[in-house]
């Protein structure tokens, strides 16, 4: 059952036990908690109609402003750049001090490095810290060996709610450290 079901029927218990323990002080109790449910049926269905939404019949351009919503959604300042003049960068992205360029690929077919190529061109042309490639598909072996070895990003669009997590990199300690633990 989805959430809304959930709440749907907290706000139908509540609102029967309020009915039941009317002139006691539980029956206020109850509509209070019935309200409760209500408000949190309305942040559903608000996150619900609000959320950026991915189909498979959007266009490229289309998927490239599904990205750029999902990442203003999660606090990043993203521009669409405009097409043709966009040296593989379709989205810039800064975040507290972080800029990343994304590019956003929706194929039926799995990406292959040309991708990673005009990304990785495209983080010294935007000053970038990051390379992102976004897919609705999957990545060919070549390219993410490519992108392993440029601190490339590859992602399902799925991912993309993630990215803040998935852009973090694991700590190196420096060589002299590494021995104390041993």
């Amino acid at each position: 059952m989805s959430a809304t079901t959930y709440s749907s029927i907290w706000i139908a218990i509540f609102t029967l036990l309020a009915g039941v323990y009317w002139p006691d002080v539980r029956g206020l109790a109850f509509i209070a908690l019935a309200f409760i449910g209500l408000l949190h049926l309305a942040v559903l269905v608000y996150e619900q109609i609000a959320s950026p939404a991915f189909y498979e019949k959007m266009s490229p351009e289309e998927f490239e402003h599904y990205c750029a919503a999902v990442l203003r959604q999660r606090k990043w300042h993203a521009r669409v750049t405009p097409p043709g003049a966009d040296q593989g960068v379709d989205i810039v992205a800064d975040k507290r001090g972080l800029r990343i360029v994304l590019q956003c690929k929706k194929y039926s077919k799995p990406v292959g490095n040309y991708a990673v190529q005009e990304i990785v061109a495209g983080i010294a042309h935007e000053n970038a810290q990051r390379g992102v490639v976004v897919t609705n598909s999957d990545y060919t072996a070549g390219a993410r060996r490519l992108a392993e070895s440029n601190d490339v990003l590859l992602l399902h669009h799925s991912q993309l709610g993630r990215i803040d997590r998935l852009l973090r990199k694991p700590v190196e300690l420096p060589v002299w450290l590494t021995g104390l633990w041993r």
